[in-house]
């Protein structure tokens, strides 16, 4: 940015008289601080474009008479521009005789005249072994980045150079600014002064240097209370050029800031390689050896003393590695790793981080290469101080055993079951002790232990639980030990109870003590209103002794009285339920739900009605509706009956058969109908005739209007509905409608009449039609699709035979 701040300067003072703001005048009446900075903007923009060197635009402005109190001014005007970021300093580009910092020269573009300066990583190609190798991805990660900072604070050991702008600002009694470039004979030239030599001094000896002569020319910066004061700093940093070589990702010769440091250039250059040391990098400088660089550590210890500050033309060279191991299995880093001479396992298991959570640490497993076969090594703890490593090994850290050293488990009736440690000489009760004690229903008379023999097979070890406590009997316990204390619930058929029949939560329930039956018909919910109270069954299994012996009895039954307040007599009431007893609560023998048919159309009363008796027919609900209309069509009724129904109905007798009304056996059934051949006239004829079928829950009665028409479908020319005529057959409804198609079936025609029944057509000699009525459907079927198929080979077949049994019966006839 000096450099540019010099070529704006004297670009002013060359075009002093030629742009428009400064047009007919002289430069050295140009006033400064009347300048808009517009127009400093403007005089940057020509001076870019021009491409006029430094030396040149200060020439050319002193020719035109610029002033050093007009360049001072100018000077500061760029500064604070340049401090409030009016003028970019990334983004603006200037002839230079210089590379691109942080690039190798081999990739720069000789011929362009201008350059940004700014860099960018060279990607290089990832090989498998670059990515086991520790410490690779420090120069080789997106998310981490040692790229060189042009924008940090000049450090106090900088050493200057040839090239570098000082920049002097002088304020107080006196202002004054000073921009000045060290000379090829590594000078700066002050006015008034005359040259000071500040090449390889350092940065904090050049500032004492330069304030101390300067003090020459201004008296007040010197005595107690000066009234003058100055400050030094260090615009733009050289640039310096760094060579990076030996066994290096992408060697070259790079060009850097003069601040840029070891790892500035190792990141730039990808870093070591596959064949490449990360302990012994080397600095050369001067052609002797300046220092050594081990990443490790900055990578183990996080130390940057290594990370030493550049100088021109010095040499980074990266020799082969002399020692690398490989670590895998339960480390917590697994890679390649290298060793210097005499580390040994110790330093390794520094640089993996140690070994994991699972591992076995007591010992690792080492492979190695003999001269033309592998050795296995088996390094126990006590020998990771003390075993040479050597290049090409391999250790591997197995992970523990599944398996326990000191493990006991307890399960069952205690407060804490579950798995304890085993200590020294611990018995059962100490266990026991350990698991919080027994519960209160635990089983005393037998408990087991689970014990693994010398075979890992598992035996079991029996124990009383009163010889336990009495201190009789007091095992041992052994790693493994698994033991079983059961509760007295536990032990035996889980003792249950069950209800069956007209209560409202029907089922199984846990036996108590002293249950009684108003007790499990409470817990039930009570009784429905279908229940019987004076019928009451309980069925008990046979005892212990009359099991043992062979009889025919199967259960013993009780029977019981009870209202619905759940009142038993004192007797009764007395009866106490054992386990496993069957309690049946009966129906009613009378009692039924409400069960409605419905009937619709042309009837005095439509509407839903009750079956008031189970022996209720179509005739008694027709004379209830008040009978037909004088409009209703009998002979187009029809009938509707819940399937569902009828099987609930089955499904009754069977359970009536079976002298059980079990709920678990009511399946709820889709709500299905179907026609039933309904002869109405019939009906009101003869009624209780088998026509007059009794009502069942949810029949559905329907009478229609009287209909007239005839309606004509299926395999005829026109489709249509007709006029009934008295005496006409099918052939002449058919005939109406255009006849038969070429499709049609004719013999197999049939009707349908309103009722839902249906005749058909019969012929034996001649056809004989069906008799159509008001409101039939006349209806004219297709013939059944031909198969498609060659009949050729067929007869080729039946020929061939033929011919075959001429040949035959004329040479028997021979």
């Amino acid at each position: 940015m000096s450099k540019q701040i010099f070529l704006f300067l004297f670009l002013f003072c060359l075009l002093g008289t030629a742009t428009v703001s400064l047009a007919q005048r002289e430069a050295s009446s140009v006033k400064i601080e009347n300048l808009s900075d517009q127009q400093i903007k403007q005089i940057i923009e020509e001076i870019n474009a021009r491409g006029l060197s430094q030396e040149q635009a200060i020439q050319l402005a002193k020719a035109r008479g610029a002033t050093q109190q007009q360049i001072d001014q100018l000077t500061r005007r760029i500064n604070q521009m340049k401090f409030s970021g009016e003028i970019g300093t990334k983004s603006s580009t200037t002839k230079i005789d210089q590379k691109i910092p942080g690039t190798p020269d081999q990739y720069l573009d000789k011929d362009s005249a201008k350059m940004e300066v700014s860099q960018k990583k060279l990607l290089s190609p990832v090989s498998e072994k670059n990515q086991k190798l520790f410490g690779y991805h420090l120069f080789n990660q997106e998310n981490l980045t040692f790229e060189p900072s042009v924008t940090i604070p000049v450090p106090a050991d900088y050493v200057l150079g040839i090239g570098d702008e000082v920049n002097i600002q002088v304020w107080g009694a006196s202002q004054q600014t000073y921009l000045l470039q060290i000379d090829a004979n590594g000078a700066v030239n002050i006015p008034d002064v005359g040259p000071v030599k500040v090449a390889n001094l350092n940065y904090e000896s050049a500032k004492e240097l330069l304030l101390k002569r300067l003090t020459s020319i201004y008296n007040g910066m010197a005595g107690a209370t000066p009234n003058t004061y100055a400050e030094v700093s260090l615009n733009n940093p050289r640039s310096i050029k760094v060579n990076v070589i030996g066994e290096v990702i992408a060697p070259g010769t790079y060009t850097l800031p003069a601040t840029a440091s070891a790892f500035n250039a190792l990141y730039l250059s990808g870093g070591p390689g596959e064949n490449g040391s990360f302990r012994n990098i080397r600095i050369i400088r001067n052609n002797k050896l300046f220092a050594e660089i081990d990443v490790y550590d900055y990578l183990i210890r996080s130390n940057t003393k290594n990370n030493i500050s550049l100088r021109d033309q010095d040499i980074i060279y990266i020799p082969t590695y002399l020692k690398r191991v490989e670590t895998i299995g339960a480390f917590k880093r697994q890679g390649i790793f290298e060793l210097k001479e005499g580390e040994n396992v110790r330093e390794l298991l520094q640089f993996t981080g140690g070994f994991s959570e699972a591992a076995a640490q007591s010992r690792v497993l080492l492979t190695r290469f003999t001269n033309d076969q592998y050795q296995l090594v088996d390094l126990e703890q006590n020998q990771f101080d003390s075993f040479g490593l050597k290049n090409g090994d391999l250790i591997r850290a197995e992970e523990v055993i599944d398996r326990y050293e000191n493990r006991v488990s307890i399960e069952g009736a205690v407060f804490r079951p579950g798995t304890y440690a085993l200590d020294e000489g611990m018995t059962l009760s100490n266990l026991i002790g350990k698991a919080g004690g027994l519960r209160e229903d635990y089983y005393a008379q037998r408990g087991l232990i689970i014990r693994l023999d010398e075979q890992l097979f598992p035996t079991t070890i029996p124990f009383d639980l009163g010889e336990l406590f009495s201190g009789v009997n007091d095992p041992v316990l052994q790693r493994e030990d698994q033991i079983i204390i059961r509760d007295i619930f536990s032990m035996g058929e889980k003792k249950t109870v069950r209800i069956l029949g007209e209560v409202l939560a029907a089922g199984e329930y846990g036996f108590f003590r002293n249950m009684t039956l108003k007790d499990l018909i409470f817990m039930a919910g009570g009784m429905t209103e279908a229940a019987s109270e004076s019928y009451i069954e309980v069925a008990r299994r046979n005892s212990k002794e009359e099991a043992s012996t062979i009889n025919s009895k199967l259960a013993s039954l009780f029977q019981f009285e009870i209202d619905r307040n759940l009142q038993l007599t004192d007797e009764d009431a007395a009866f106490v339920l054992k386990p496993f007893d069957q309690v049946y609560i009966r129906k009613a023998p009378s009692y039924q739900v409400q069960k409605t048919v419905r009937i619709e159309g042309e009837v005095q009363f439509p509407g839903e009605y009750s079956i008031s008796d189970k022996n209720e027919r179509i005739s008694d609900l027709l004379k209830r509706a008040g009978g037909l209309t004088p409009y209703a069509f009998a002979e187009g009724a029809k009938l509707k009956r819940s399937v569902a129904s009828q099987q609930m109905a089955q499904m009754e007798a069977i359970q009536r058969l079976q002298e059980t009304s079990d709920s678990s056996l009511q399946v709820e059934m889709p709500e299905q109908f179907e026609s039933l051949e309904l002869r109405l006239e019939r009906i009101m004829q003869q009624p209780g005739s088998s026509y007059d079928y009794f009502l069942r829950d949810g029949d559905q009665l329907s009478v229609p209007m009287r209909s007239e028409e005839i309606w004509v479908n299926g395999e005829v020319m026109n489709p249509i509905g007709l006029a009934w005529e008295r005496g006409r057959g099918v052939k002449y409804y058919i005939n109406s409608t255009g006849g038969f198609s070429q499709n049609a079936k004719k013999n197999k025609v049939y009707v349908v009449y309103s009722n839902g029944t249906t005749d058909v057509t019969r012929s034996f000699i001649l056809k004989k039609y069906p008799k159509v009525k008001p409101g039939s459907q006349v209806i004219v079927p297709a013939k059944p699709e031909k198969k498609d198929t060659d009949n050729t080979g067929k007869w080729l077949a039946i020929t061939s035979t033929l011919s075959s049994l001429a040949v035959a019966i004329a040479a028997v006839l021979r």
